[in-house]
């Protein structure tokens, strides 16, 4: 059966999966950090925007990057954990459209991409709430003019020295005529750990990572309570059944360029932390509001540690928290159906309604994204001149199997409409929502009192740049680096 495809080639396809899948070769077939994280281990992170020169350089350029020789740069897998391989940094790889075109993919495989990936991050900017400061005129220079913008390099390291190396080789690469720079300033982040909870930070204060899809045969079950189910691969690799039911997403033709591909949305995205701290304390200023109560309805969790309002409501609850593998462990259906504990409108709960009832019944699970994010920018201190104007924010990798479903439909019905629930509908997500101070609000009910408002939210996060990519699996990068052959 063919499904009904609005968005055009993606939304849908009668291709059907296997009837059994066999983890390990996929795991193998695949690049890392995707259904794996790196791990804690890598602490920093270069990404290389790139414009592809001379096209046969750059697939030789490719083919040397997935050959096997790590004395060189070369594309990391999904097979193993690089940590215990000893690996001290590991590299992606992402094509845009326009990449895809530029390295020699013909136009007969191109048309076969679905559309919002065609049209790119640009194009859809109105759809991501990329408007006023956050709009493609505003962004970092190179990442406007999306014609020129082709390869991601994402390096991660263990520390920024074996970044610096890698970087060096890869740009080298054909005597740097297989590609080059097109954004100017350096994007390069580093991860920021509690000392006091080992959890990665952002630097708002929130714990990072905390929530994300888990996969039969790639997570261990008893690793994390969660009352959430297992996720199918086809929610982030195409060529799998996906989360809606008797859907596999459309395979990108050949299968070889296709299969156990997923795409991403790259995002780098400033965040206002001076702002968000000024907002709190004028919150306690004119209402006695605790900021770090405060801050925990606007998020859903407490701030470091990461504990769901769900299982500690109160920052007395959060403090004798002891039990980090029951971070994931609630739901709002039968426990607080009306937000009192956890805002209808919070940030966690926006974008994982979990198994709550909500308006576009049956799409609560349908959403899922693989998020991959290290801050970038020094930590905020007031007491340090210069703090507050100086850039930070978040390099941020939302993986999925299609843009238009997950992706772009999470932050446009879910995050800065709030169409899942008519009590926060026309309202936005008050941590990275597109918020206007003359429109924005954020309530959240009292037991046994009158519901508290918050007006006059702003934008605490902004768009500086970004892109959609594909990330190829190892054989359709082999593929890609052959495709020259058969044209002459």
């Amino acid at each position: 059966m063919v499904t009904a495809s609005p968005e055009g080639p993606g939304v849908g396809s009668a291709a059907a999966p296997p009837a059994t899948v066999d983890v390990a070769d996929v795991m193998r077939e695949i690049q890392g950090n995707i259904l794996r994280a790196y791990g804690r281990q890598y602490v920093a992170v270069r990404h290389l925007v790139l414009r592809i020169g001379d096209a046969r350089a750059a697939r030789r350029g490719l083919a040397a990057l997935i050959d096997g020789d790590r004395g060189t740069p070369d594309v990391t897998t999904g097979e193993r954990p690089p940590r215990e391989l000893n690996f001290r940094w590991c590299l992606n790889i992402g094509f845009t459209y326009r990449g895809l075109g530029a390295i020699g993919v013909p136009e007969s495989s191109l048309g076969t991409f679905p559309a919002e990936f065609r049209l790119g991050m640009v194009a859809r900017a109105g759809r991501l709430g990329d408007v006023g400061d956050s709009a493609p005129q505003n962004w970092i220079e190179g990442f406007a003019d999306d014609r020129n913008v082709h390869v991601i390099v994402t390096i991660h390291g263990c520390s920024l020295a074996d970044i610096e190396r890698v970087s060096g080789q890869v740009l080298g690469i054909e005597g740097g005529s297989a590609w080059s720079p097109v954004v100017a300033e350096p994007l390069d982040g580093e991860a920021m750990i509690d000392p006091a909870t080992n959890q990665r930070l952002v630097h708002f204060g929130y714990a990072d990572g905390i929530s994300q899809p888990r996969f039969l045969g790639v997570h261990d079950p008893e690793e994390i309570n969660d009352p959430l189910p297992f996720a199918p691969l086809g929610t982030i690799l195409l060529g799998h059944t996906s989360s809606l039911p008797h859907v596999t997403w459309t395979v990108p033709d050949p299968s070889v360029l296709g299969r156990n591909g997923t795409f991403n949305a790259f995002r780098v995205l400033a965040q206002d932390v001076d702002g968000f701290e000024d907002f709190l304390a004028e919150q306690q200023r004119q209402y006695g509001a605790d900021p770090e109560e405060t801050a925990a309805k606007l998020c859903g969790r407490w701030r470091r540690s990461g504990v769901p309002l769900s299982l500690a409501p109160t920052a007395a609850d959060a403090a004798a928290f002891n039990d980090p593998g029951r971070l994931n462990d609630f739901d709002y259906v039968d426990n607080d159906p009306d937000g009192e504990v956890c805002p209808i409108g919070a940030h966690i709960r926006r974008a994982n309604p979990r198994g709550a009832h909500i308006v576009q019944r049956g799409s609560n699970r349908t959403r899922a994204l693989i998020r991959r994010g290290i801050p970038y920018g020094p930590p905020f201190d007031p007491e340090l001149p210069g703090s507050r104007e100086t850039p930070r924010g978040l390099l941020g990798n939302f993986l999925c199997a299609n843009l238009a479903a997950q992706f772009e439909s999470m932050q446009y019905d879910w995050i800065n409409l709030g169409l899942q629930d008519p009590r926060i509908t026309g309202s936005n997500d008050p941590l990275i929502g597109a918020n206007d101070p003359a429109f924005s609000r954020f309530t959240w009910p009292q037991s046994g009192a009158p519901p508290r408002t918050l007006r006059g939210l702003p934008r605490f996060v902004t768009t500086r740049g970004g892109a959609y990519t594909f990330l190829p699996s190892i054989p359709a990068l082999r593929w890609i680096a052959a495709c020259g052959a058969a044209m002459g």
